[in-house]
C-alpha cells in the first residue's frame, strides 16, 4: 500500500520527486506536499537572512524558484541516507536554504563589486595566532556551538551587517567583496554607510572571535 503523500517522510517525497520521468504526476504531487510542508520555514528563513537586501516580493519569487529548482534537482540530493524524521526535516531545509542562497547570488552577478574587509582583517581571517596553531584542534561541533552562542550576543545590526557580507563570502578568493547594490542597500536599510558598515563588521568579528577564544580556555 502507498502512503498518501501528506504521510510521507521528506526523503520519500524526494525520491517520489526524483522519479519525475516514469511518474511525473506523482512526482508533481510530492513536490506539492514538500512545498507546503517547508514553504513557511524557508520564507521565514529568507526574510530573516536576506530581508535587508530583497523586498517581500522579491523574496517569494525566491522562495518560489527555490522550490521549482529543488523538483528539478531532486535526483541529485542524497535521499538513501538512513535518518530520522527529525534529522531529514533539518537536512531537506538546510538544502532548501543553500538553493535559495544562489539563487539570490545569482541576482546581483555581474554587478561592480565593492570590498567588505580591509586588508588587515583578511590577514587575521587567513592567518590563525601562533598560540592557537600549537593547540589541540578544536572539533568542528564545538566551535560552531561556541560561534552560535557569539553571535545571538551580537547586536542587531551587527548580526545583520555579518549575514549581509557572509552571503557574499567566498573561501577561495583573496579579497572578499560583495555587489555594490547589496552594499548599497543594506547602508539604506540600516541607516549606516558603507565604510561604518565595514567597521561594524570588523568589530563584529572581533567579538566573535574574543568570545570563542575565552570560552575554549575556560573549558580547558
Amino acid at each position: 500500500m502507498v502512503l498518501p503523500c501528506n504521510d510521507m517522510a521528506d526523503f520519500d517525497l524526494i525520491r517520489c520527486m526524483a522519479d519525475q520521468r516514469s511518474n511525473f504526476a506523482a512526482a508533481r504531487e510530492a513536490w506539492e506536499h514538500f512545498y507546503v510542508r517547508h514553504y513557511r520555514v524557508l520564507m521565514y528563513m529568507c526574510i530573516s537572512d536576506h530581508g535587508y537586501l530583497l523586498g517581500e516580493d522579491d523574496i517569494k519569487d525566491i522562495v518560489h524558484d527555490t522550490f521549482l529548482k529543488a523538483f528539478v534537482r531532486a535526483e541529485s540530493f542524497n535521499s538513501q541516507e538512513p535518518c530520522e524524521a527529525d534529522v531529514q526535516q533539518r537536512k531537506c531545509r538546510a538544502w532548501l536554504a543553500a538553493i535559495a542562497e544562489n539563487l539570490i547570488r545569482d541576482r546581483f552577478r555581474g554587478q561592480l563589486e565593492v570590498s567588505v574587509a580591509d586588508e588587515t582583517e583578511i590577514e587575521r581571517i587567513e592567518t590563525p595566532k601562533q598560540e592557537a596553531a600549537d593547540e589541540t584542534e578544536i572539533p568542528e561541533p564545538e566551535r560552531l556551538r561556541l560561534l552560535k552562542l557569539g553571535f545571538a550576543q551580537l547586536s542587531e545590526i551587527e548580526q545583520t551587517v555579518l549575514r549581509a557580507t557572509m552571503s557574499f563570502w567566498q573561501g577561495d578568493q583573496e579579497h572578499q567583496r560583495m555587489p555594490n547594490a547589496a552594499m548599497q542597500e543594506l547602508s539604506r536599510q540600516i541607516d549606516k554607510s558603507p565604510e561604518n558598515i565595514r567597521k561594524i563588521r570588523s568589530r563584529a568579528i572581533d567579538k566573535l572571535e574574543k568570545y570563542v577564544n575565552e570560552n575554549l580556555q575556560d573549558e580547558e
